[in-house]
């Protein structure tokens, strides 16, 4: 009876009392014109943007910043971008399930327009797009799908989008979402909030034109309970499966990512998908619930897997090679890539002391060395799957008000910028 009963509670969760997202004819289209350019480079030089180092370009006095003075601000950005050998940048355009453009199906971001429910005067991402392609950057948009809202923040969001008509709903909000600390997460377990993500990936590929999509490491959130998503993993178990919790979530992360896959390709199959994990691979599978190694091991998933390989070459349990080689031997399969993700996050401590303190016996490496990017940059050669690198952030390069360089990563730049420059995996 408890299993019967649960499946029925299953069919009531996907069914229409529970709002749903705007269908295809209901959300604006915007046709894909076969003649664009699509500005994807064989060796992969890449910089993330993210929200954080764009967060006072976008405002000013807690408002949107004038068009024509965030214009040349961005654009100032980009040429400096350009100017170091980058040839990609991963633009940060969906952090917490909200949207830095004008969107149908999610609320303007509070870093664009000061706090939700506001809108936008214009369409930063538009002239942000417009202003790398200038350049012959290539631009990658970069979602967090399931991460949302703090529970202060979801209260301030217009009715109109459904993470917050899910939120004022008792059942949804027990279902679709689920709360983590103070924080909102898409729970992926529901063919219709996958839809949501999926819907939302299409609007942004088909509005610019953008030329790739890129997925951060926020999967299931850290401290995540078996509360969360209880119902409908119950629900599975009730029809008769037998799967652990673990393989359940790897299950409904691998249809969403598949999903995203296959939405992309559908735009354009010239636009490239990729994912963005942690370093540590083992907590990436077992703690949330990613499976890269189905990602990297079969086709339809992904085009390049780019782990944050935020060690040193001397850390006492993930050094670099360990990790870089790890996740190059989960490639099974020429339609996956590795790109290497590297930061000046570490080399920016240590500027003042600060020792990396996970890394056991290579704690102190940041500080007594600054070629350690340069000595990351060039093993990236020997491995043979590998087509390019990507650089955590653009703030440990320049200030993004004053254009300044930022003296605190300088020994470590001017050490692997000239080979970047110049640097080949073909």
């Amino acid at each position: 009876m408890k299993r019967f009963l649960l499946l029925l509670l299953a069919v009531f969760l996907c069914g229409c009392s529970i709002p749903r997202s705007p269908s295809s004819e209901e959300s604006t289209s915007y046709p894909i014109d076969p003649e664009r350019t699509v500005r994807n480079y064989r060796d992969f030089k890449a910089i993330w943007i993210s929200q954080f180092d764009l967060s006072e370009v976008y405002l000013k006095n807690g408002t949107q910043r004038p068009k024509d003075d965030y214009t040349d601000r961005i654009a100032d950005i980009l040429t400096r971008v350009a100017s170091l050998g980058f040839n990609t940048v991963i633009l940060q355009m969906r952090p917490y399930a909200d949207s830095m453009y004008p969107s149908d199906y999610y609320p303007m971001s509070r870093m664009v327009v000061g706090e939700y429910g506001k809108e936008a005067a214009y369409d930063p991402v538009a002239i942000a797009v417009e202003e790398a392609h200038k350049r012959e950057l290539s631009v990658q948009a970069w979602i967090n799908p399931m991460r949302a809202m703090t529970n202060a923040e979801i209260g301030q969001v217009n009715d109109r989008y459904l993470i917050k008509q899910w939120y004022l709903d008792p059942t949804a909000s027990s279902s679709y979402i689920g709360k983590v600390g103070s924080r909102w997460y898409l729970n992926p377990a529901y063919a219709e909030v996958r839809q949501l993500i999926l819907d939302g990936a299409r609007e942004l590929l088909e509005r610019y034109p953008v030329d790739g999509l890129h997925m951060d490491d926020y999967f299931y959130p850290d401290g995540v309970t078996e509360a969360f998503d209880r119902i409908a993993y119950e629900a599975r178990l009730s029809d008769g499966a037998s799967i652990s919790l673990a393989d359940w979530r790897r299950e409904q992360l691998n249809l969403l990512v598949k999903g995203l896959y296959d939405t992309v390709k559908d735009v354009d199959g010239r636009l490239l998908f990729g994912i963005s994990p942690a370093g540590n691979y083992n907590t990436v599978f077992q703690a949330q619930f990613a499976d890269i190694y189905t990602w990297c091991g079969n086709e339809g998933y992904l085009d390049y897997i780019c782990p944050q390989i935020y060690f040193g070459m001397e850390h006492g349990s993930y050094d670099f090679a360990k990790v870089a080689t790890a996740y190059q031997d989960m490639i099974k399969t020429d339609s996956v890539k590795l790109i290497v993700g590297m930061t000046l996050g570490k080399a920016f401590a240590a500027y003042n002391g600060e020792e990396d303190q996970w890394a056991g016996s290579g704690k102190t490496e940041w500080i007594e060395h600054h070629d350690v990017l340069l000595r990351e940059l060039s093993y990236t050669k020997t491995l043979p799957t590998c087509h390019g690198v990507a650089y955590f952030s653009y703030q440990y390069f320049f200030d993004p008000m004053t254009g300044e360089p930022v003296i605190e990563t300088e020994e470590e730049r001017d050490r692997f910028l000239p080979l970047l420059k110049t640097v080949s995996w073909s």
